[in-house]
């Protein structure tokens, strides 16, 4: 089937920096979890602007909300994403009132956390893993654009043997544990974007939709192979053995774009991706990415992330 696109991407984004340990929780309680940037600053490495967090129920049930929306259970071998890491809710039962998590670790930082242990009274004991993956988001961002702000998958099978391998290894400070929980995470959310694409609907939109769709996956793995070719939509759906119209009309149905729009998006954030992690110049990298005229690069480049090249460029070396 030609290239792991998926694969490709996520080593794009640059997962990296995580953070994992494990609560343990008697009684009645409520959390209210905001995972910040700001909040893990001294593990992300430059570059990361986005955190995805997780939850991995090991014992118990617990129930968790995004947002205003509804209360949901969480069972014992379930897993719990939001790509996005956005503000959601933990609780011991649907409506209870809930504390912002920092409130409960007595001046201590999130960073500290190992195996944490809460007593609160009489009830149910719930254990859970929670973490924390850095990336660079601006790197793809029709991956996360194609993503819910939260959902969830039951683990089960090898995912089961990772996550007591993640409990027994990781949840410590011995040498190279860090490595560790960053690996887990990589792999618990790679394994969490394909069982999420794997339960799509089969009319489903997005990139994940589109990378799973005979066609379209097709045509996204052609371009990704070659984006610095000069492809028309004629050639592009010769080489995925359909007509022009046909492959115009589902790849705008699927991905919300005609296929050489993506194309150029493609190829600024390659581009972006080179003048962060190389020092040739604008000219080369505007060639590096298909464009004969360094003019009508920077134009481009500018459209997409609103700053021209070389100010990228600054701004990302003086984040470092």
């Amino acid at each position: 089937m030609g290239i792991d696109l998926l694969s490709q991407v996520l080593t794009l984004v640059r997962l990296t920096g995580a953070l994992i340990f494990r609560v343990d929780l008697h009684g009645p309680w409520g959390i209210a979890s905001n995972p910040t940037l700001d909040k893990y600053a001294p593990l992300l490495p430059a570059g990361t602007n986005h955190i995805v967090a997780f939850h991995v129920m090991l014992e118990g049930r617990c129930w968790m909300r995004h947002g205003s929306t509804e209360w949901f259970h969480v069972d014992p071998g379930e897993a719990v994403v939001m790509p996005h890491g956005d503000q959601h809710d933990l609780a011991d039962r649907p409506g209870r009132t809930t504390a912002p998590f920092a409130s409960m670790l007595g001046g201590r930082s999130v960073l500290e956390l190992r195996h944490e242990r809460f007593d609160t009274g009489t009830g149910d004991t719930v254990s859970l893993i929670c973490g924390f993956l850095g990336c660079d988001r601006r790197a793809f961002e029709p991956l996360f654009h194609s993503l819910p702000p939260m959902f969830k998958f039951r683990m089960g099978g090898h995912l089961d043997n990772m996550v007591r391998y993640a409990v027994a290894d990781t949840l410590d400070d011995r040498p190279g544990s860090a490595c560790l929980r960053v690996r887990f995470a990589e792999l618990l959310f790679l394994e969490a974007l394909r069982k999420y694409m794997e339960g799509l609907p089969s009319d489903a939109t997005g990139w994940l939709a589109g990378l799973r769709d005979p066609l379209v996956g097709r045509a996204l793995r052609t371009l990704h192979a070659q984006p610095c070719r000069r492809w028309s939509v004629d050639e592009l759906a010769t080489m995925t053995a359909t007509s022009r119209s046909v492959l115009a009309e589902r790849f705008r149905q699927i991905i919300g774009e005609p296929p050489m729009h993506y194309l150029t998006r493609l190829r600024m954030q390659l581009a972006a991706h080179r003048l962060e992690e190389s020092r040739h110049s604008i000219a080369r990298v505007a060639d590096e990415v298909g464009y004969d005229s360094s003019a009508a690069f920077q134009r481009a480049f500018k459209r997409c992330f609103g700053l021209p090249p070389a100010a990228w460029r600054r701004q990302s070396v003086e984040a470092r």
